[in-house]
Formats: structure tokens, sequence, C-alpha cells
């Protein structure tokens, strides 16, 4: 029998896979010729740079290298700083099992803790412990039967499948460019020490064909006082930035995020028209990576019939994984941190970082709650004993509740806590006040299964099959009956069963109903 299975391809992504894995790395950092010997070290500093990221069977490679950079002192002269600057290879792998090369691959790093160990005068041995995060998600493409075009009377129900995936995720770079300038209040510049970079005031807006975003770059630059002053100095520059990507939004989008975030790639002293070094030559990269995305909506046949047909069906189970809720919130918060023989006349501040780390997720009542630690870093100068650079640790905990209604029992939580837009609000006898936003995003992932039709066969009843079905039955309605399973049983159409009892909405049937069943007959 001529039967034609119409099908339409669909995209759907398996369960993701996820590995965490703590990393330690060190190596001996030597001071270069020309700098004096090591005394003590005032600041070490590290930064993750991944170049290469290789996929193997069940392996992650990557390789880079973390940049060091030491801040020291002499002997013989205490009161004066010198930089040294190092690095340490990266070359290793996260076992994922299951991994391969045609799956997407979300690899982050950070680093958790660095110490040293001076060794002599001139070698210092540097050790880094990483935190590196690897998920796996594998996009699968399988034919769903859709439709069936053959001349036999068929009857039909169709399911929907429903899922959300990830659609774009891509990342966009500008450069900015910016002349800093030394205001003639501060002593000329005789050598960069340090500098930190964050993004203030960070704005981004979704058009119906582009996102753009924009904000502030404060730049805290520590600097070596030029004119024989032998000082250390503090000078903090803002400078604006803007950027935009092409983004058209699509009919099926349903979520869309965008983070940014900034290095300095190039910062060189330079003279002023006055031939003083009073400007710094700055390039920084602004770094906007941004996903949305989309809901697809597919019809399958879930169920068919025929009156006077033997139906043979093949199915087939899908798994996939499916985006249930993504929410966010965002609240400002105020911290005192303290710091132990912290004198503001005499110490001055030069950067605060927050790095939130996430210790517990619990859902009860259509809330989830998000428990962790804030590690908030105050590097600050001391000047009432000598120019002393500086830095206070404080480790502050923070619960994160985010409303999300009917989550399922069984899913996989993916949380991502950042604290943004930090502000030195004030500073009193032992502690500072800082101004920060707590931003936090919860993605809900669900793993449904679908059965559907993968093979449909369709065969003529025999006239002795046929007689086997009463020509007429007056049926009770029983819990859990439907039209749809009736006409099944009884060789016959929803249709007809509708005719005959006068039944306008199938779904209107109730307990101890009686309707009329004709078998049919005619085909």
């Amino acid at each position: 029998m001529s039967v034609e299975l119409i099908r339409k391809p669909i995209t759907l992504d398996e369960m993701t896979r996820r590995e965490s894995v703590q990393v330690i790395k060190e190596r001996d950092i030597i001071v270069p010729d020309g700098k004096p010997d090591m005394q003590r070290i005032l600041q070490l500093d590290g930064k993750i740079n991944i170049d290469q990221l290789d996929v193997s069977q069940d392996r992650i490679l990557y390789r880079g290298k973390i940049d060091i950079l030491v801040l020291y002192t002499t002997m013989n002269n205490e009161g004066t700083v010198y930089t040294m600057k190092g690095s340490i290879p990266l070359e290793d792998f996260v076992i994922l099992e299951g991994v391969d090369k045609d799956q997407r691959i979300d690899f982050e790093y950070d680093i958790e803790h660095m110490s040293y160990n001076i060794l002599n005068e001139r070698k210092v041995n540097v050790k880094a412990i990483m935190q590196v995060d690897a998920a796996a998600t594998r996009s699968k493409q399988t034919n769903i039967i859709c439709a069936i075009d053959t001349d036999s009377p068929v009857q039909t129900k169709e399911a929907q499948i429903e899922v959300i995936t990830l659609g774009t995720e891509k990342e966009d770079r500008i450069i900015v460019r910016e002349d800093l300038t030394i205001m003639q209040t501060k002593p000329s510049i005789a050598e960069i020490l340090k500098n930190h970079v964050q993004i203030q005031e960070e704005q981004v807006k979704r058009t119906e064909s582009e996102l753009m975003y924009n904000g502030i770059l404060e730049v805290s630059t520590m600097y070596k006082a030029g004119g024989g002053e032998d000082t250390i100095e503090i000078i903090t520059h803002k400078v604006p930035f803007e950027g935009r990507v092409d983004l058209p939004k699509d009919e099926g989008e349903v979520f869309w995020d965008c983070t940014l975030s900034v290095s300095p790639s190039y910062m060189q002293v330079a003279p002023d028209y006055d031939g003083e070094d009073r400007v710094i030559e700055s390039e920084f990269m602004v770094t906007a990576k941004y996903y949305k995305f989309n809901k697809e909506v597919q019809s399958t046949l879930f169920d068919l019939h025929c009156p006077g047909k033997k139906i043979t069906t093949k199915d087939k189970v899908l798994d996939y994984m499916h985006l249930y809720n993504r929410a966010h919130l965002s609240i400002p918060k105020k911290e005192a941190i303290v710091i132990e023989n912290f004198m503001p006349e005499n110490n001055e501040v030069f950067s605060v970082t927050i790095r939130p780390s996430v210790e517990e997720k619990l859902i009860t009542d259509d809330k989830l709650t998000i428990k962790g630690v804030l590690e908030v870093r105050t590097i600050y100068i001391a000047k009432e004993v000598g120019n002393v650079i500086d830095t206070a640790v404080n480790i502050i905990p923070f619960t994160q509740e985010i409303e999300i209604k009917g989550i399922p029992s069984k899913s996989m939580i993916v949380p991502r806590v950042l604290a943004k837009d930090i502000k030195l609000y004030s500073q009193g006898k032992k502690e500072i006040i800082v101004e920060y936003m707590l931003d936090s995003t919860a993605e809900v992932y669900t793993k449904n299964n679908l059965n559907v039709l993968e093979e449909i066969e369709l065969e003529d009843m025999t006239k002795e099959e046929i007689d086997k079905y009463p020509s007429m039955t007056v049926y009770q309605i029983k819990k859990g009956d439907s039209l749809w399973e009736l006409a099944k049983r009884f060789n016959t159409s929803v249709k007809d069963i509708q005719e005959v009892n006068d039944i306008d909405m199938p779904d209107t049937l109730h307990v101890g109903q009686k309707i009329i069943i004709l078998k049919k007959v005619k085909f």
C-alpha cells in the first residue's frame, strides 16, 4: 500500500557533561640582569593566557602561559620598589569522558591562589593553583515524521516537541586607545609598577537588529615617581568606550546575554609637550561575549489509526536537553572591609577586586538559593612605613535568592555570579566601604524524552478480522477514556462517534455517560 512519510529535521542537544579540576603549576623566576638583588617581595600577580584549545577523544588539551609580575625591594634600599616579570608555561589537559571535536566546548579558568618562596637573592619559586572548568555539549540532528501521505483515511494524533537551545555564541572585540596624562600636581613617571582596569557604568542594549554596549574604563596606575623623589604614586583615569554587534533577532529568540570584560594590551610612558614623562600611551581590549537562546517547536506524529487497516509502527526515544528557564537578578550591595592597621590619612587604596565562588545551590518553593563567598582583595600603599605595597584579603559570605517557578527536582542548574561596578565609597579607620552590584544568573536545564514514530506500515484487514468487531456497541464512559482510544478499539473514527452521539467537543466526556459506537464497514 502506498504510504509516504513526510519528515522534518530537528536539532537537539544532549545533556552537557562537566568537569572541574584544580591544577598546580610552578616555576623559578630569575631576576633579570641589570636589576638589583631581591630582598623582600611586596606583590605577586598572575594572569592566565590560553593560546590554544584542542579536543581529542575524552580529552580537552590547552596551551598557554601564566604571566607573572613581581614587585620587590632590596636590602640596601627598602623604600625603592623594583619590578620583575616572568611566565609559567601551560600545556595540560582535562579528562572529559565522551568528549570529541564535534562538540561545543565551554572552557573557563581562573587563578585560585598564588604563593612564592625566595630561593636566593636572584631566584624566586612561584606556585599557582588554577581552577579549570570544562563543559561539552553535543548537538545532534534527527528526522521526525510530521505527516503521512496516503489515500487511506488515516487518523493522526500529534505531539509537540518544544526545545530551547543555544542559538548563537560569539565574541566581539574592540580596541580602545587613549593617552593618559598625569596632572601637574603629581610627579612625573619613572616606571610603571602596576595597573588595574575595570568596567564601570556598564550598559548593554538589545534591538531588533543589533547589540549595543558602552561603559567607562576606570584605569588605575601605580608608578614610581621621577625626579629623584623615590615615592610611589597612584593615578586614576576614566576612558569611555562603546561598541555594537550585528545580531538580528530571530522569531524564536527567547533569551540573550552579553558579558563585558577588559584587559590592557599596551601601556608605554611617553613625554608631554614639556619633555616630562607624564603621558601613558595605552591600549585596551574590550571583549563582549554574547549569546542567545532560540525556541524551536516541531509537530511530530505521536499516534495514528485507520478503520479497516492494520498499522505496524516502529518507535524511537528522543532524549534531549531543554533550557527550562533562565533567571537574572542584580542587587546593589555595600560592604565594610576591615583592614588591620589601616590609617586613611597615611594609606592610599590602589584597587579593590571581588571574586565570587558558588558553594551551594538549594531549591525550595519555586526559589533557587545560591550560597557562596566573596573574596575581596584590596591592594593599597602604606605610606607611613615607607611606601610599602600591601594586600588585604577578606572573605565575605553571600546568599542570593532567585525566583524560578516550577523548578523540576531533577534538573541541572548552572549559576553564574559576578561582582560589577565596584566602587570605593569611603575610607575610615581600619576599614573601607565598598559599593558594588552582585549580578546573578541561573540557567535551569532538564533532560526530556519523547517517544516518536520512526517507521509506519499499513495493511488491509481481512474480512474475518473486521467481523470480530461488534456492529454496534453501547458504551459507558470510564475514567481516562477518550474518543481517540475508543475509535481505535472499535474500528471506527472519532468523527463518526461524534456524529452518532451529537458530541460537539470530544474532550467533554464525563464518567458514566453512555454513547453508541458503530463499526465502520465502508472505507
